[in-house]
C-alpha cells in the first residue's frame, strides 16, 4: 500500500531536525496543488509558522553556544600567558640557571607589551597578537629558555580566540531575533504533532484506491527523505 512511512525523531539532533522538516515543508510545497485538495492548507501553513520559529530557537542555541566557546577560549589564552610569565619567573629567581640571560630577554619583552588578561578582549588580542611579534625575533632565546612550545600555544589559543569572537561578531550583526525565542526543545514539540498530523491526512488520503495516483509522486519524495535520515543515523551509530 501507498503510505509515508513512520519516522521517529528523538534521535536527530537539533539542527539535523530542522533541515528535516523544512525539506518536508519544500516537498509538500511542491505539492500544493494535493494540500488544497486534502484540505490541510491551514496546518500546512501552521508548520511553516512553527518551522520560523524553530529557525530563531536554533540560531539562539547556536549563539549561546559560540559564546561559551568565545569564554571558554578567552579564559584558555589567559591562562596560557600566566603559565609562560610563571615559567619565566621561576627561571629568574636563580641568576646561576643557565636559562636565566634568555628567560630574562623574554621577561624584558613580555613586561614591556603589558599583562593583556586585565584589558578588554579585543584590546588583548591585540597585545598578544603584538607580543607574538615581538617574540618572533628572539626564538633562538626561546628556545634556549625552553619556552618554546609555551610561547607557540600562546599565540594559537590567541589566534583561534579572534576567529571564535569574529564568528559571533558577525552572527549576532545577522540575526534578529525578537525577545527571548523558544528553545528548541519547545519548538520540536510544536511541530512533531503537526507533521503528524499532515501525514495522517495524506496517509489516510492515499486509502482511498482512486486517489493514490494523485499523491503517489509526493508519497515517493517524502520516504525517500525519511530513508535519507535513516540511513544517515545508521551509519552513525555504526562510527559510535
Amino acid at each position: 500500500m501507498i503510505m509515508i512511512n513512520k519516522y521517529a525523531f528523538i534521535n536527530l539532533r537539533n539542527s539535523e531536525y530542522l533541515q528535516f522538516m523544512v525539506s518536508a515543508r519544500n516537498i509538500l510545497a511542491k505539492y500544493g496543488n494535493i494540500v488544497e485538495l486534502l484540505g490541510f492548507l491551514c496546518l500546512y501553513e501552521t508548520l511553516c509558522e512553527n518551522l520560523n520559529v524553530a529557525e530563531h530557537a536554533l540560531l539562539a542555541e547556536k549563539r549561546s553556544e559560540n559564546v561559551r566557546q568565545k569564554n571558554e577560549a578567552d579564559r584558555y589564552r589567559d591562562k596560557l600567558h600566566r603559565k609562560l610569565f610563571n615559567y619565566l619567573k621561576s627561571i629568574l629567581y636563580d641568576e646561576k640557571d643557565a636559562r636565566f640571560d634568555n628567560a630574562q630577554a623574554m621577561m624584558n619583552i613580555v613586561k614591556e607589551a603589558g599583562n593583556p588578561t586585565r584589558l578588554p578582549e579585543n584590546a588583548q588580542s591585540a597585545i598578544m597578537s603584538a607580543l607574538a611579534k615581538k617574540l618572533e625575533p628572539v626564538r633562538d632565546k626561546i628556545e634556549a629558555a625552553g619556552a618554546l612550545t609555551m610561547v607557540d600555544e600562546m599565540t594559537e589559543a590567541n589566534r583561534q580566540f579572534i576567529i571564535i569572537e569574529a564568528e559571533l561578531r558577525e552572527m549576532i550583526a545577522a540575526q534578529k531575533l525578537d525577545g527571548t525565542p523558544l528553545s528548541m526543545a519547545a519548538a520540536r514539540k510544536q511541530i512533531d504533532p503537526v507533521y503528524r498530523s499532515i501525514v495522517a491526512a495524506i496517509n489516510g488520503f492515499v486509502n482511498v484506491p482512486s486517489k493514490q495516483e494523485a499523491c503517489r509522486e509526493l508519497v515517493a519524495e517524502m520516504n525517500v527523505l525519511i530513508a535519507r535520515y535513516e540511513a544517515m543515523l545508521a551509519a552513525r551509530k555504526r562510527g559510535e
